[in-house]
């Protein structure tokens, strides 16, 4: 069989070139090449590329309007041309905090994309709690801005959010930055505010930290779980995690180990750097810290009103059942009474 190799360049710049004939699967072998592997590699990057530009194009091709100027583009529906001048407004300001926070210079001009339906940017996301997501390799930003209206979420924020994914996304690689730490990052430059909605109910991270059911740090490095509570949970632990290091060890502190990562350590070696733990020892004095100031005392001080309420059914329970007994018992006694008149009588 012939196998043609790519040429390439020596050091000295000569263009070099190596023929496979008479190689014979042996040979290939020998320089350490799997055609196999590197086929279905190359297919399968093809496919996921291709639904991703298909779905990406689906949404561009519905929605035409465009607004930009010197920093920023913004693509919207058409309904929706106040909000992207609101957009284009704000981000000037946004840009400027985020690069006094992390003194990263934004000198990528993202495009934002306001999808006016929630069905439309379901066909993407195929989430119902998220509202916005951002993507480093197309420097693109898609938000929902039906959820726009719903506390606590406002334009201005979730773009922050966003940018600040697309900021750290294009200085540090995706296999060298955790998801955790991406994620909880990205909140706490926006006071807590992801991009996950949550509902009324009781945050898990207090819950999972008193029984013990946190999710390991590890296991949020890559994908977060796709089921509501834990995906609620993974982003509350995020969140929680950087908290933590800033309030131990200062805003420097998380914006060095950026710089460490941006520079090519990995998360552990740039945390071991400037916290001087490894990331294992960071998690677990951070569960510590969550136990030092959850107790039970603490998550039922947090529930008295569902307590309250609680009690307050099953009282209102109890007595219907009280009086429900005492009808039937009163009613046994009447017809007793009655059957012993009639044999008196007889």
């Amino acid at each position: 069989m012939n196998y043609h190799l790519l040429p390439w360049r020596d050091r000295k710049g000569k263009v070099r070139s190596v023929s496979g004939q008479g190689m014979g699967r042996h040979g290939i072998q020998r320089y350490g090449i799997n055609l196999g592997m590197i086929r279905k590699v190359c297919f399968r990057f093809l496919i996921a590329t291709l639904v991703v530009l298909f779905s990406f194009t689906h949404i561009y091709s519905d929605t035409g309007a465009v607004i930009s100027d010197n920093t920023v583009i913004i693509q919207f529906d058409g309904p929706l041309k106040n909000a992207a001048r609101e957009v284009i407004e704000l981000y000037p300001r946004v840009k400027k905090e985020l690069e006094g926070i992390l003194g990263w210079e934004i000198d990528f001009k993202p495009s934002i994309l306001l999808i006016k339906e929630n069905s439309k940017f379901q066909e993407v996301v195929e989430n119902p709690h998220i509202i916005a997501f951002a993507d480093p390799h197309r420097n693109l930003i898609a938000i929902d801005y039906s959820r726009m209206n719903v506390s606590p979420f406002t334009l201005e924020v979730t773009v922050k959010h966003e940018l600040c994914h697309l900021l750290l996304g294009k200085h540090i690689p995706d296999d060298r930055l955790p998801r955790w730490l991406n994620e909880g990052f990205c909140q706490w430059v926006t006071g807590g505010i992801g991009e996950f909605m949550v509902d009324d109910r009781q945050p898990n991270l207090r819950k999972a930290s008193l029984s013990g059911q946190l999710i390991p740090l590890w296991l949020l490095s890559g994908r977060f779980p796709s089921q509501r509570d834990q995906m609620a949970l993974a982003y509350e632990e995020s969140r929680s995690v950087v908290e933590y290091m800033i309030a131990e060890h200062g805003q420097s502190g998380v914006v060095n180990i950026m710089n460490n990562m941006k520079h090519g350590d990995t998360v552990d070696e740039a945390i071991k750097k400037v916290l001087f733990v490894s990331i294992g020892e960071l998690e677990r004095q951070w569960i510590l810290y969550l136990r030092e100031r959850v107790t039970w005392a603490g998550y039922l001080a947090a529930n008295i009103y569902l307590i309250i309420l609680f009690a307050a059914a099953l009282l209102t329970i109890c007595g219907f059942l009280r009086i429900v007994m005492r009808r039937r018992l009163r009613a046994a006694q009447v017809e007793e009474d009655n059957e012993d008149d009639e044999v008196t009588g007889g």
